[in-house]
């Protein structure tokens, strides 16, 4: 999603990640997605249809069940799609910034689509969207892990172990950040994740860069 609540595109494909999808079907899940999140703006998630999202994205119904199971189904599968195209700007980062997950993007996106997540909220769905994101995030970090050499892994910290550690810490500290009325930036948001994170995972004995220093608000 976009800064408004709105789902991002697709990128290609990458190692590990989901084979690409044909143009026909990336529109058709785009606009579920975009529906979706145009109704939960207008009305209660628990009160949107089927037929609201049918109408809305101007989809048959036996094409919409070719791809979701349900509501709760588009809503989490288009969760899991955002956060692999967040992935994917971890990949592209530049020389010296050594990150595992897309912290600065997705706070960053959570902040400024805040009537969403709050529609959410008050519809019980984060916390099941916090798991799919946990689980998601768990495969993404564990990939990057992989990506390491050997040496760079403590013996006794379990590539695996570490993986679910930071994606759950990642999810919990989203949450302390949207609960606290987002105290400070996503870009000193991701400085922190990665500065509490990277000291149980690098042996490297010097602190891994994250990004020019910047100046965080009063929690």
């Amino acid at each position: 999603m976009n800064g408004n609540g709105q789902l991002v595109r697709n990128r290609p494909p990458h190692p590990g990640r989901r084979p690409a999808e044909d143009r026909r079907v990336r529109r058709t899940r785009r606009a579920l997605a975009d529906a979706l999140v145009s109704l939960v703006m207008e009305k209660r998630y628990g009160a949107i249809t089927i037929q609201n999202l049918l109408d809305r994205a101007d989809i048959g119904r036996s094409t919409f069940y070719a791809h979701y199971r349900g509501k709760d189904d588009l809503l989490l599968r288009s969760f899991e799609r955002m956060l692999d195209t967040f992935d994917g700007c971890v990949d592209r980062d530049g020389p010296g910034v050594d990150r595992i997950a897309p912290v600065r993007e997705l706070f960053r996106h959570v902040g400024e689509a805040r009537g969403f997540h709050r529609a959410l909220s008050s519809a019980h769905m984060l916390e099941r969207l916090y798991e799919v994101g946990v689980n998601q995030s768990t495969s993404t970090i564990a990939r990057r892990l992989a990506m390491r050499r050997a040496a760079d892994v403590g013996p006794s910290l379990p590539a695996a172990v570490v993986a679910r550690a930071a994606a759950g810490a990642l999810f919990a500290l989203l949450r302390w950040w949207i609960d606290h009325d987002a105290p400070y930036t996503a870009d000193r948001m991701d400085g922190m994740f990665h500065a509490l994170v990277m000291p149980g995972i690098l042996h490297t004995g010097q602190a891994p860069a994250f990004g020019p220093p910047e100046a965080a608000a009063d929690a």
